[in-house]
């Protein structure tokens, strides 16, 4: 948990999510607290920019409230947004309390150079956590996405799909240990210590069908898909059909004698949500406080 004052990278940042959620935990309480968040993809980068814009102009009207009433009241702290790959990210060095990678380090083109990066931008002792989603087998949505994919002749999108499941290599056939030793062998090799990689399993909630469908849209293929009125007709059908008879993770036995063809229609799983299984890697390390660090030790990870 970042702590007031601290200086926060936040790597791979997409739209700001965790940006935003990191600059709440730090408040601006501490005028020397700040979140910086870097992204190659310009696309991601203005809206993170807006809604941080939206976020600027909120506190400014609570700030003139609070005067006025005498309260105080905590904002979060400021964001600065960076379109900058981390592999190209060197003018840094030794700056920042903390940093984040939230499902993005899949995406790294050189992944030594990228976490060598960070490890340089940090102060030493600082702490880094780093999230990526686990080998896509087993996490029901995807694997359905990826096969309506395979029924409707578009395979050429199914490794673009796939691509945030691959940071151990083939996103199909990598077991869980090999992926969580290449996690923690990567972050060991970049420098840090005290690597502690953890498998977690949650679910994953959608009112509906619809809405689990609106997954796709965000993809590199997505508007391609969704502007081919036939194709993706027939891909919502398949996907519809696929959930509702072995997708959904929802106990509705009892409503096995239900009227399927109108639940495809109204796009609901009988009126419940939707719930599959989503499965990570969340990794803790930090800098070592001296060069060399303990890894010689009997405390090497």
């Amino acid at each position: 948990m970042p702590l007031g004052g601290e200086k926060v990278l936040d790597v791979a940042c997409g739209t700001g999510a965790t940006s935003r959620e990191i600059a709440r935990a730090l408040s601006d309480e501490d005028r020397f607290s700040k979140v910086v968040g870097i992204d190659s993809s310009e696309g991601m980068l203005e809206e993170a920019k807006r809604r941080e814009a939206a976020v600027d102009e909120e506190k400014k009207k609570g700030k003139k409230k609070n005067a006025n009433e005498n309260e105080n009241v905590e904002f979060p702290a400021p964001i600065e947004y960076r379109m900058t790959p981390i592999e190209e990210f060197t003018d840094q060095e030794e700056q920042f309390d903390r940093a984040y990678c939230h499902q993005g380090a899949q995406f790294f083109t050189d992944r030594e150079k990228a976490l060598g990066n960070v490890f340089k931008s940090l102060k030493p002792g600082a702490h880094f956590n780093v999230a990526v989603w686990a080998p896509v087998r087993g996490q029901k949505l995807f694997e359905v996405l990826r096969d309506c994919l395979i029924e409707c002749q578009k395979e050429e999108w199914v490794p673009i799909l796939l691509k945030p499941f691959s940071y151990a290599g083939d996103h199909e056939s990598t077991s869980r240990v090999d992926a969580i030793d290449r996690l923690e062998t990567d972050l060991i090799k970049a420098g840090f210590e005290n690597v502690d990689v953890i498998f977690e399993s949650d679910k994953a909630r959608f009112d509906s069908l619809d809405e689990a469908l609106k997954v796709i849209s965000v993809a590199p293929f997505g508007k391609e898909l969704m502007d081919d009125a036939k194709l993706f007709e027939k891909f919502t059908r398949k996907f519809k059909m696929k959930m509702l008879t072995e997708g959904s993770e929802i106990n509705d036995r009892e409503r096995a004698n239900d009227d399927l063809s109108q639940r495809l229609k109204s796009g609901t799983d009988g009126g419940d949500e939707v719930v599959v299984t989503m499965m990570s890697f969340f990794a803790h390390c930090n800098k070592p406080w001296a060069a060399g660090g303990i890894q010689s030790s009997s405390f090497k990870c």
